[in-house]
């Protein structure tokens, strides 16, 4: 197994044990897409990422800081065009970087205090970090994902996944396609995997609130 990593100790802290990513383009009401938000962190999510690569900048913006004055306690990370700038100005708690950056550089620019998850495709990805700590989490895709995200680069297997959590010091967080279904039969397999990040699968519940509540049960 794996060593653990020693974080500077001003990092903030974050559970991502259910992280919701909050698509913004999926939904044209406004209204409903930060109630959807909203009534999932009433049901237990621990974590949002704010996810946009089509809004305009203002809007972006706009956005991002109405969520982190509604979210308060619960860590919010920027997954939008010029995600640094706006994680900086509205005092979010880290991005994700799923476009194509350098971790290091990232780093410099945030600091030591936010958090920084980037997506890891093989055990050759994990083991190519070493033992940096400009990385705080990795995310890991093992289903389709048609709503939100379609780059389904690359779907990783079970046996994959297991031997990335054995050779990762970091927090792995499964995506793709999660939902409570899911959920409930991956959750008594894997070890070693720290959280379960969903957009559909909990933005698009008839009920968010009672299906957050029902994974967090399964969790």
């Amino acid at each position: 197994m794996s060593s653990r990593l020693i974080y500077p100790p001003k990092r903030l802290f974050f559970d991502p044990t259910l992280y919701l990513i909050a698509n913004r383009p999926s939904f044209q009401d406004e209204h409903l897409f930060f109630s959807k938000v909203m009534q999932a962190v009433k049901g237990g999510v621990t974590c949002v990422q704010y996810r946009d690569h089509e809004s305009d900048p203002i809007n972006i913006l706009k956005t991002a800081a109405l969520l982190r004055t509604m979210l308060k306690d619960v860590a919010l990370f920027i997954n939008t065009l010029k995600c640094f700038e706006v994680a900086q100005v509205v005092g979010a708690d880290g991005v994700y970087l799923e476009e194509p950056f350098s971790y290091s550089e990232a780093r410099k620019i945030l600091g030591q205090k936010q958090i920084i998850g980037i997506p890891a495709r093989s055990v050759s990805d994990v083991l190519a970090l070493g033992q940096t700590t400009d990385v705080d989490y990795l995310s890991v895709k093992i289903g389709l994902s048609t709503r939100t995200c379609t780059k389904n680069y690359q779907i990783i297997e079970m046996e994959e996944v297991q031997k990335m959590c054995a050779a990762s010091p970091y927090k792995i967080v499964l995506t793709g396609g999660q939902n409570l279904s899911t959920v409930k039969v991956l959750s008594p397999e894997l070890r070693g995997v720290v959280g379960h990040a969903m957009a559909s699968g909990l933005m698009m519940a008839a009920d968010v609130e009672r299906t957050a509540q029902e994974i967090r049960e399964a969790l």
